[in-house]
Order: structure tokens, then C-alpha cells, then sequence
């Protein structure tokens, strides 16, 4: 009974804990998202500023405007460097969280196993307690069936 209430103890704790790294996870998966987002939009940024750039050339753009814009380019990819390092960095996090999720799901799993074992046997041994008490008991009254037929057979005589 003590094993089985270490065990109950265990799982609850280990399925918590595998319920908190779901969540975490998830929360690591949204960063994923927001960060591929902002990296998609540095990314239309720069497609229409580069395409902006290119009227701007056809309809006679100087020598000031263009250092502006490319100053702007560079800014904007130094920019995009900058995110897709940080899109990166949030999906090694939510590679680790992925992993840590499993390793908490595989060890809920495995006490989850053990508890039902140790519930099955403790049902196997209070069957077997149940059985060898019926049994003494049938004998018992096996033996009690016979000493009355023993008496009642004496008593005649």
C-alpha cells in the first residue's frame, strides 16, 4: 500500500511535470511563430523598398537619393540578419523544449506503467487472500459438515 502511494506521489508529480513542458513548449512554439513573422515582414520591407529604389532610378533618382537608400538597405539587412538570428535562437529553444517535453512525457509514461503494475499485483495478491479464505472456509465447514455427521452417527448407535 506504502509503494502504491510513492508511486501514486510520483506519477502526479511526473505528469505535472510533463503538463508544464507541454506548456512551455507551446509557449516556445508561439515564439517561433512571432519571430518567423517579423522576419517575413523585414522581408516584404526590403522587397518593397528594393522595388521603390527601382521607380525611383527610372524616374531620374541623384546621387544624394541613392546613398540614402542604400544606407536604408543596409540598415535593413543588417536588420534581417539580426532576426533571422534571433528566429534561430527561438527555434534551438523550442527544440530544446521539444526534447525536455519528451524526456517529461517518456518518464510520466514510465511511473504511469509502474503504478499499474503495482495495482495489478496488489489486486493479484488481495484475489489470492480472497481466494485462500474461501478456501479455508469451505474447509472449515467441510469439517464441520463431518464432525456433525460423525455425531449425529454416534449418537444413533
Amino acid at each position: 500500500m506504502a509503494q502504491t502511494f510513492a508511486l501514486k506521489n510520483l506519477l502526479d508529480i511526473a505528469a505535472s511535470e510533463a503538463d508544464s513542458a507541454a506548456a512551455r513548449l507551446g509557449e516556445l512554439n508561439r515564439q517561433v511563430q512571432l519571430q518567423e513573422q517579423k522576419l517575413k515582414l523585414l522581408l516584404q520591407y526590403r522587397t518593397d523598398y528594393q522595388e521603390r529604389l527601382r521607380r525611383a532610378i527610372a524616374n531620374g533618382l541623384d546621387s544624394a537619393g541613392l546613398q540614402n537608400f542604400n544606407d536604408f538597405m543596409n540598415r535593413l539587412e543588417q536588420a534581417l540578419l539580426q532576426q533571422q538570428a534571433a528566429l534561430n535562437e527561438a527555434r534551438g529553444r523550442a527544440e530544446r523544449g521539444l526534447q525536455h517535453w519528451q524526456t517529461m512525457a517518456r518518464r510520466s509514461k514510465a511511473f504511469d506503467t509502474l503504478s499499474q503494475r503495482a495495482a495489478a499485483t496488489l489486486m493479484r495478491n488481495e484475489n489470492t487472500r480472497e481466494q485462500k479464505a474461501q478456501d479455508v472456509g469451505i474447509a472449515i465447514s467441510a469439517l464441520g459438515s463431518a464432525a456433525i455427521k460423525k455425531d449425529r452417527q454416534s449418537t444413533r448407535l
